[in-house]
């Protein structure tokens, strides 16, 4: 976890160094306590290990994959504004829902929420402004039932006229949303598993 961390935030400091785009997403398997308690510890790092092995497979060698803390992964993916990270997490959130993990005689069906936060044009100075962000938008898809991805990012910096035509602008959040299962992108509701 710490080095996880410390690599993070080395990363975010070289992002506003150099002026690109970091998107932090903290990402965790839905109702994970209950599963443990259903199916044991061992089913726990079992789904926690798979899950680190899709992201490895899916997403980029230059992102950052680590646990946060027990439940959760922190996602880095440097130069990688809002719109490329809402695509990459769609993808892994949509391959974990197609994952049939066996925990001795039993294949456990599992789905993934991610909250998403983006340092972009110096949003921010801080990388715990950016992280916070990306766990309260975890918080969210997890209260609108999981199997989502949600959206939350520092407001955009107070035009500079130094700096304009230096950098294209990136959509505010709400111009982005959220994403969800196919299903419920047609605005019906899936019912939690």
């Amino acid at each position: 976890m710490t080095q996880t961390l410390q690599l993070a935030k080395q990363e975010f400091a070289r992002a506003r160094r150099y002026e690109y785009p970091l998107t932090l997403a903290v990402c965790r398997i839905d109702r994970i306590e209950s599963l443990s308690d259903l199916y044991g510890q061992d089913s726990h790092d079992l789904l926690q290990d798979q899950l680190i092995r899709t992201f490895q497979q899916r997403s980029r060698s230059t992102d950052l994959i680590g646990r946060w803390n027990e439940s959760r992964l922190l996602w880095v993916l440097p130069h990688t504004p809002l719109e490329g990270a809402l695509v990459a997490a769609e993808r892994i959130r949509a391959a974990v829902e197609e994952l049939e993990i066996l925990s001795g005689a039993r294949r456990i069906r599992v789905t993934l929420s991610a909250g998403l936060a983006c340092f972009v044009q110096r949003n921010t100075l801080f990388f715990d402004s950016v992280l916070m962000l990306a766990e309260e938008a975890l918080a969210l898809a997890q209260r609108l039932g999981g199997n989502r991805i949600e959206v939350l990012s520092p407001p955009a910096p107070e035009a500079d006229p130094d700096r304009e035509g230096k950098a294209e602008s990136e959509p505010s959040p709400g111009d982005l949303g959220s994403t969800a299962s196919g299903e419920e992108r047609g605005g019906m509701d899936k019912p939690a598993r």
